[in-house]
C-alpha cells in the first residue's frame, strides 16, 4: 500500500513556483526581504566582546546587517584577501555572530555562501565586563560622542560643557539599559536603522536630562 501523503498546502506551492520562476537577482533580494534577524543583542560575555572589538570583523557585521554576501563580496568591498576575511568569518560564525542565508554554485562549479549576521545590532555591556575588556570600547565610544555633540552642539549645550570620556562611559549605558527592551524584537534583513535610531536617542534623552538636574 502507498504511504498516505498528507495534501500539499496549495497557496505553499503557488509562492514556491512564483520564487523559483523569478531571475536569481530578483530571487536573492526576494530572500533577503524574508530574512529576519534580531535587532539586538547585549554582550556580556568577555571573550565575545574583545571578538568583536576588532574594527575588521565590525565592518564585516556593518555590511552584512544590509545584505546577504559572499566571502569573495565581503573582500572586494574591505579590500582584504579571501584568506584574511576567510580568518574573520569563521571566528564570527565559531562565536555565533554569523549565519548562511544560502548557499549557490557559481559558474565555475564553487560553492559560495553567503552570510548573515544573527543581530541588527551588537552592544558590549561595561558594567557586566571585566576592565580588560570594556576598554576596547572606550576609542568607540568617545568617537560616538564627540559625534553627538558636534551635531548637536546648539540643542545638548549642557552636554558640551561636561568631561567627554566621562559623557562617552555614561551614553554606553544607556545605550545598553534601553536598548534591553528591545530584546527578542526582529527586524527584516536590511531593516532596523529606525528602532536603532530610537533606541540612541532615548538613551541621549535620558543623558541629557540628568545633566540638567
Amino acid at each position: 500500500m502507498p504511504p498516505i501523503r498528507a495534501p500539499e498546502d496549495k497557496r505553499s506551492r503557488n509562492a514556491h513556483t512564483a520564487t523559483s520562476a523569478l531571475p536569481p537577482k530578483a530571487r536573492r533580494e526576494n530572500q533577503q526581504s524574508q530574512a529576519k534577524m534580531k535587532l539586538v543583542e547585549i554582550i556580556k560575555d568577555s571573550e565575545v566582546a574583545k571578538l568583536i572589538s576588532d574594527p575588521m570583523r565590525r565592518g564585516i557585521l556593518n555590511l552584512l546587517r544590509r545584505r546577504a554576501m559572499s566571502q569573495s563580496e565581503l573582500a572586494e568591498s574591505l579590500g582584504l584577501t579571501d584568506g584574511t576575511v576567510n580568518y574573520h568569518l569563521g571566528l564570527l560564525r565559531g562565536a555565533g555572530f554569523l549565519k548562511v542565508a544560502r548557499a549557490e554554485i557559481e559558474e565555475h562549479g564553487i560553492m559560495q555562501k553567503f552570510y548573515v549576521p544573527t543581530a541588527y545590532l551588537y552592544l558590549p555591556d561595561a558594567e557586566s565586563l571585566p576592565l580588560e575588556a570594556a576598554r576596547y570600547y572606550y576609542p568607540v565610544n568617545i568617537e560616538r560622542m564627540r559625534g553627538v555633540l558636534s551635531a548637536g552642539s546648539q540643542m545638548h549645550g549642557r552636554l558640551a560643557n561636561l568631561d567627554v570620556d566621562a559623557l562617552a562611559e555614561d551614553l554606553a549605558k544607556e545605550v545598553v539599559k534601553v536598548a534591553g527592551e528591545y530584546v527578542g524584537m526582529e527586524v527584516s534583513q536590511g531593516k532596523g536603522e529606525e528602532q536603532v535610531n530610537e533606541i540612541y536617542s532615548r538613551a541621549l534623552s535620558r543623558l541629557i536630562r540628568r545633566a540638567e538636574r
